[in-house]
């Protein structure tokens, strides 16, 4: 092999392993459509809009609500967020999101976390939680989450109190 082509022979390498780098993230586009989905999701949780959060899910997305088993995939999601969404209604309380949320992504992978309250319809703060989702550069460039999670600040209810079981008097 001459001394040119192997440089060719590198050139094309490199040239090769180069298309196969992850496409550039604008951060600040992400940051701001994130923020923005989240500022659409807990009023159209809220209000039972579930078509609308169903629409910043991938298609094969994971959920995983406190007390709820995993939900994956639209149907699951859509099962669980009608459920969340009445539960909410029915209780007289609503999601507020904080402004403390944070957002960040590399390649075609994002995350994006914060916290929330939960008011009562006077507007007082019952409870406080905490989210993380992560996001997938979808093939039109939308970003959707495909993992999401969050909890409750207040710990779990204490164990249901149990009777003791009845004392058999002893055998003679």
């Amino acid at each position: 092999m001459t001394h040119w082509q192997a440089a060719a022979l590198a050139a094309a390498g490199f040239l090769a392993l180069a298309g196969c780098a992850p496409k550039a993230t604008d951060s600040a586009a992400f940051e701001k459509q994130t923020k923005d989905d989240v500022r659409k999701f807990i009023p159209a949780l809220n209000t039972g809009d579930v078509e609308s959060i169903l629409a910043q899910y991938a298609p094969d997305a994971e959920v995983m609500a406190p007390g709820n088993s995993r939900a994956v995939g639209h149907d699951a999601i859509r099962a669980l967020m009608m459920k969340l969404s009445g539960e909410l209604q029915a209780g007289g309380i609503a999601l507020v999101a904080n402004d403390d949320d944070k957002a960040a992504a590399s390649g075609d992978l994002g995350y994006h976390s914060g916290s929330f309250d939960v008011q009562d319809a006077a507007g007082t703060v019952v409870d406080r939680g905490n989210y993380l989702a992560v996001m997938q550069r979808q093939p039109d460039g939308k970003w959707l989450m495909i993992r999401d999670i969050w909890n409750s600040d207040r710990p779990p209810p204490a164990p249901a109190a149990t009777e003791a079981p009845a004392e058999t008097p002893p055998a003679n």
